[in-house]
């Protein structure tokens, strides 16, 4: 028999090629090699795509661990590694989680997370999982400690009532201050140019305290919308522990000095009015241990110091004794006035906020109907202590000469802090006193330099809304703005260019902040040019940009 060859032919028409049963083969084996290969491709860019989402995922997990675990820092390392941990287990990762400091800088935390994704398709090829890892970064930009770099804040030019004053008019910590013994013996503190300063519930925001009096009386709203029973805080650091010190914390009112300011500390009677027994005048001193965690209130612990039998623990109160005579008789006064008094003692290493304030937490009605301010001065003792204004404060200063450039220490902001970023300087009602100016000193470069800056006015509304100028009034030599470049504010005569007005200074800091040194680790300070007079102004500065956020 004959075999004769089997050939296919496709397509139509006498030219379509013909195809052999062994071409044919051929090719369906050659295509089921390449669906395989397809196959495996397809597989290969899901099983790829489903590894890259989980890493989206598990990136969110790091970042969202780390940014929770770095408001432990730096004080608390081991309560900001578990925190992490917390955070990324309630993640879904609760192994391979990896945390800690960020290159050795405590104030920066690094979370790994490592973690493996199944495949499912390339598992043709012997490949069962991906290891996918992932690292975040967060840093923790505290509040700008404002108004010292030292173991005390608030000593201002002390006068007494009798004798020679001292002399308050030399430039920086060349003006006297006070003791730690009072008026007499002990150790010297050399002045800071003020006082720590509150005015009480019933006063007025345009005498200078922004946030503790509830009223803004001769202004539109007639309350003040910035109110905080709060009042300010104060933070203590003790490295080493140590004992916390009060200077005449408070009220006495004491008559004028004849230069402008008040004897003693300057505890006065407002505008006149509000004296006498039925408007005592009471300040709240209250203490709280962070716990090392100074950006988490409800972790802070309440520590009760003092009770001097009034209505609420640490509260010292104005003796109604001197009631009837404001012009500055001390016999009447308790025994802290123009003296230190132990606040608390034997206290473990850590970091503290003191709280002041005219509003008493157990009774809203204290000091609604008084009109005082009263000063104060804080000093921390132990190796190492600091204390320093937190987020925000109201100083007061009693004496100015004419012609003498006063600095004051407004804000540390250090490289890592600062660099590359925006700094703003509020202050509010600033300069009332006779004609002058105000400057801003930098500490880049490692001594105080005159700073360029650029500013503007601004006031609130009846909703808490911030509108501009405010109650900024022009004066011949200056304005309610000031372009970038300026040097200085002038502060015109008749005081009231920035009477009850914020001036919010703004100040860019170059990537290179910091890299030829800071003057003080970083010390911003304000300096003043003025005549005669005293002054109430609050104070609040800021590195613009999240505290809390990711870096790379």
């Amino acid at each position: 028999m004959r075999l004769t060859k089997m050939r296919i032919r496709l397509g139509r028409g006498s030219e379509a090629p013909e195809l052999s049963v062994k071409q044919a083969g051929q090719i369906i084996v050659v295509f089921a090699l390449m669906l395989t290969s397809l196959i495996g491709l397809v597989g290969l860019a899901i099983d790829v795509t489903y590894a890259w989402r989980n890493g989206l995922q598990v990136q969110r997990a790091a970042d969202a661990a780390a940014m929770a675990g770095v408001v432990y820092l730096p004080g608390d390392l081991g309560s900001g590694e578990a925190k992490a941990g917390v955070v990324a287990a309630e993640n879904g990762y609760t192994s391979g989680v990896v945390s800690g400091c960020a290159g050795g800088d405590c104030r920066k935390m690094q979370v790994t997370i490592t973690t493996q994704v199944p495949t499912t398709f390339v598992r043709l090829f012997g490949i069962n999982s991906w290891t996918i890892t992932r690292t975040a970064r967060a840093a923790y930009v505290l509040p700008v400690p404002m108004g010292s770099p030292l173991s005390y804040l608030g000593v201002g030019c002390f006068v007494l009532k009798t004798g020679t004053p001292p002399p308050c008019n030399t430039t920086g910590t060349g003006q006297s201050g006070i003791t730690t013994a009072g008026t007499s013996g002990g150790t010297s503190l050399s002045s800071l140019g003020a006082f720590g300063a509150v005015i009480t519930k019933g006063g007025n925001q345009q005498n200078g305290d922004a946030y503790l009096p509830a009223n803004n009386g001769g202004y539109s709203p007639a309350n003040n919308v910035l109110y905080d029973s709060s009042g300010y805080f104060y933070t203590v650091y003790l490295p080493a522990g140590g004992d916390i010190k009060l200077f005449d914390p408070g009220f006495c009112a004491m008559g004028g000095n004849g230069a402008g300011g008040s004897y003693g500390t300057g505890d006065h009677w407002i505008d006149g009015g509000n004296t006498g027994s039925s408007h005592a005048v009471s300040t709240y001193y209250m203490l709280w241990n962070t716990n090392n965690t100074p950006m988490i209130p409800s972790s802070w612990t309440h520590m009760t110091a003092l009770d001097s039998g009034a209505t609420y623990a640490n509260q010292y109160g104005y003796d109604a004794a001197n009631g009837s005579n404001p012009g500055g008789a001390t016999s009447g006064c308790p025994a802290w006035h123009d003296n230190w008094v132990s606040f608390a003692s034997g206290l473990t290493a850590g970091t503290y906020e003191l709280q002041v304030t005219t509003s008493n937490p157990a009774d809203s009605s204290t000091n609604t109907s008084t009109n005082a301010e009263n000063m104060f001065a804080i000093e921390a003792t132990g190796t190492g202590s600091t204390v320093y204004g937190y987020d925000k404060m109201a100083i007061y200063n009693n004496l100015m000469a004419t012609g003498v450039l006063q600095q004051f220490y407004l804000a540390k902001v250090d490289a890592a802090s600062g660099a590359g970023k925006t700094m703003t300087i509020d202050l509010f009602d600033v300069g009332d006193s006779t004609a002058g100016y105000i400057q801003i000193l930098s500490p880049d470069g490692g001594s105080p330099t005159i700073a360029g800056f650029s500013y503007a006015t601004y006031n609130y509304d009846a909703s808490g809304e911030r509108v501009s100028p405010g109650n900024c009034v022009n004066g011949a030599s200056d304005s309610c703005t000031g372009g970038p470049g300026r040097t200085k504010i002038t502060v015109n005569s008749g005081s009231t260019s920035f009477n009850n007005t914020w001036i919010e200074i703004t100040i860019p800091l170059p990537t290179s902040y910091g890299s030829t040194g800071l003057w003080q680790g970083g010390w911003w300070q304000v300096q003043y040019n003025t005549t005669a007079g005293n002054d109430t102004t609050t104070w609040s500065v800021n590195v613009n940009g999240n505290p809390v956020h990711l870096i790379p």
